[in-house]
């Protein structure tokens, strides 16, 4: 048997019943917790991210996410409540059965300010998801031909991987706290958020063949994120998530340093930034990542390495994510988002 058909039987079914996974996870925060939807500075955004895992396996592991983000009601000085809408797909290939996770799907928030700063926002998603496989892809030690193994020679195994789609749902909640609303932070300043929600609350049926049926276990998400300015250039930012699903559970932090070269508007709250991000995220399945992001003004991109030091490290350790976002900062595509 091959070296990814081992990898396959290792990891591919021992994720039947969970999701994929992302190092930059706070980046992606709207697809695990539709109440972020839209809770970013500025109007509509689009986002794009993709992850390409165990570098030099001999197979591909690969995962791509992508979102559109729409604001109704929301004005440039972020004082009264408006909705949040988010249209998403995702695609999680891995393995040389090309196992496939695919979701498309949207999310609809609400955000209401409780007090100058302070807002309260809840969200609900849904989703259709397809899996799919092709077992005629791999190798087994059966059709070892006395020589090398060989795909002519008939494997014994049955090649009875059923393609399905079902639907999905999910919900949360989120605080945050941004003083004065303003989009900078003056020094000794800090800003926080966090938030909860469920995935998979309807449990999806799995139904990988004729014979067996298995359910999609529903993930907790636990989400926070603070921010601290040393001074008007300079900041440190904190993020945690914590994730349980079934059996597993993982914690990914990260820890930045933001330097600012300009700041957003004061007076119309338009993102005109300028910064350089850096630092590490941690992952509890034991990796680091480290991550370097540039925002020039409603361009954001960024990168990570992740290094494994866990159990899989004996056979690899790097995996790249990047993450490319762009923000409508001037106008909204909707005509009630006015400059207020």
């Amino acid at each position: 048997m091959k070296i990814n058909t081992l990898l396959f039987c290792l990891v591919g079914f021992s994720v039947f019943a969970q999701d994929y996974h992302l190092t930059q996870i706070d980046k992606t925060m709207p697809i695990w917790n539709p109440s972020t939807t839209s809770m970013h500075q500025g109007f509509e955004r689009i986002s794009l991210q993709n992850r390409n895992q165990w570098l030099g396996s001999g197979t591909q592991f690969m995962t791509s996410y992508g979102m559109g983000e729409f604001s109704v009601g929301k004005t440039k000085k972020s004082t009264k409540a408006y909705a949040g809408i988010g249209v998403f797909f995702s695609n999680d290939i891995g393995g040389d059965s090309k196992m496939s996770q695919k979701s498309f799907g949207t999310s609809v928030s609400g955000h209401l300010p409780l007090a100058k700063g302070h807002w309260l926002s809840a969200g609900i998603q849904t989703a259709i998801c397809n899996r799919s496989a092709d077992f005629s892809r791999l190798l087994y030690y059966s059709q070892w031909n006395g020589s090398s193994l060989d795909p002519t020679v008939y494997s014994g195994e049955a090649n009875d991987f059923t393609s399905f789609s079902y639907l999905d749902a999910g919900l949360g909640m989120n605080y945050r706290y941004v003083p004065g609303n303003k989009p900078n932070l003056s020094s000794g300043d800090f800003a926080f958020m966090g938030g909860f929600a469920i995935a998979h609350v309807n449990s999806p049926r799995l139904n990988y063949n004729s014979l067996t049926t298995d359910r999609l276990f529903r993930k907790y998400c636990l989400n926070s994120q603070v921010k601290y300015a040393f001074d008007d250039k300079s900041s440190m930012e904190l993020s945690v998530t914590q994730l349980f699903q079934g059996p597993h559970k993982e914690t990914i932090l990260g820890l930045f340093y933001r330097s600012n070269f300009r700041a957003n508007s004061e007076i119309t709250n338009l993102v005109s930034s300028q910064s350089l991000l850096m630092g590490f995220y941690f992952r509890s399945m034991g990796t680091i990542a480290p991550y370097f992001s540039f925002n020039f003004g409603p361009i954001d991109l960024g990168l990570s390495y992740d290094y494994d030091m866990g159990r899989i490290s004996s056979a690899y350790r790097h995996s790249i994510e990047v993450n490319f976002a762009y923000t409508f900062t001037k106008n909204s595509l909707f005509s009630g988002n006015r400059l207020r």
